[in-house]
Order: structure tokens, then sequence, then C-alpha cells
């Protein structure tokens, strides 16, 4: 399983973190989900869930791919935008509906986000380590890359139209206490690098 750490500083990460994902350098990209969240981040640490958690909370997840980048080697690593997603459920589902729907996601991302380039899903098996309450409820952690700063900024969805159909099905989720962070992996890791793949 892979473990995820909130970092209060980026001189905190743990040693032997895979990635450490700093907030993205573009302040368009950045403000895309400015609002408000569970808990202060100025970094996130991705390692496999055997290291101990240094900062917290630690989300210690289950990964589900979506599907990987098919040229993830090609790409401008600076110009890479990772967008981490912390996820409630809607209280009309319970957990098992929610990872049914949460599954059928991929494909409704595949059909709406032309631009989305790789889709990662994980599921929340526990959450450890300092301020765990501040994850109170979240059951899940997606985690979508974009080519470009311009396909996130400009191209998100494929049309309003598909915006919309998007936003439909997503009943299972709770958005009101939904939040974002927007980043890019150091040092310049490609997307397919994860801790699971390693």
């Amino acid at each position: 399983m892979t473990r995820l750490t909130v970092l209060d500083t980026t001189s905190a990460h743990p040693e032997h973190a895979v990635i450490v994902d700093l907030a993205h350098p573009d302040e368009q990209a950045r403000s895309r989900f400015r609002r408000r969240t569970g808990f202060a981040a100025d970094a996130f640490a991705w390692s496999d869930d055997a290291v101990p958690s240094v900062g917290g909370p630690s989300f210690v997840l289950r990964e589900h791919l979506g599907w990987l980048a098919p040229d993830a080697a090609a790409a401008d690593a600076v110009d890479v935008v990772k967008q981490i997603s912390f996820l409630q459920k809607s209280d009309a589902y319970d957990i098992d509906q929610f990872r049914i729907s949460y599954r059928h996601h991929v494909e409704v991302a595949r059909r709406h986000m032309h631009t989305l380039w790789q889709y990662v899903q994980y599921d929340v098996v526990r959450v450890e380590g300092a301020r765990a309450e501040l994850a109170d409820g979240i059951v899940a952690v997606s985690v979508l890359w974009f080519r470009s700063t311009n396909d996130f900024c400009n191209r998100y969805f494929a049309s309003p139209e598909d915006q919309a159909q998007f936003q439909s099905e997503e009943g299972f989720l709770d958005l009101s206490k939904a939040f974002s962070f927007v980043v890019t992996s150091h040092p310049s890791a490609g997307p397919t690098d994860r801790p699971a793949s390693v």
C-alpha cells in the first residue's frame, strides 16, 4: 500500500519518500481550487506505507489505477499539473456504494475530461500521525494529472456540456467537504513514478 503524508514544511519530508509534491509554480493553476481546505499543507510526501509517518495527517491508501499517462517521459516535468483531491462520501451512500460509484467515475472522466492525462484513485484504509482528526470523513484521494498548465487551466473539460454531464454524476460525493491541492512533483517525478510502482 501507499502512504501520503501532509507536511507543514517543505523541509520535513520523510527520508524515504519516493515523491514530494510542492505547490505548483503557476499562480493561475494554484488558484483554480483556492477555497477552504481540511488542513494546511506546504507539501505532500508519497512513500510505501512501511515508512513511519512524519507530520500529519498521514493516509495509508490502497491504489486503484484508472489509467496511466502513455507518454510520461515526453512531458516537461515543470509544466505538468498534479491535482490531489480529498473526498468525502455523500450521506446518501454507504461506503460500498460509494466505492462502486467512485470506480465508475474513471469512465465518466474518460468521457468528459479529454485532456486528463492520468487518473489514479486511492481508497483510504486508515489515517495516522499528528492531527489525524483533521482527516475525519475522508474516504478517498483522487490524483489527476494534466500534461500542461494550459490543459489544466483552459481545457479542464472538453466543453460546457461535458462539464455539466460530469457534474451530474457526482452525487456519490459530498462536494461541500471535498478539497484539492494543485502541485508539482519533485525532484521532477513523472506521473508513472508512484510508490506502488517501485
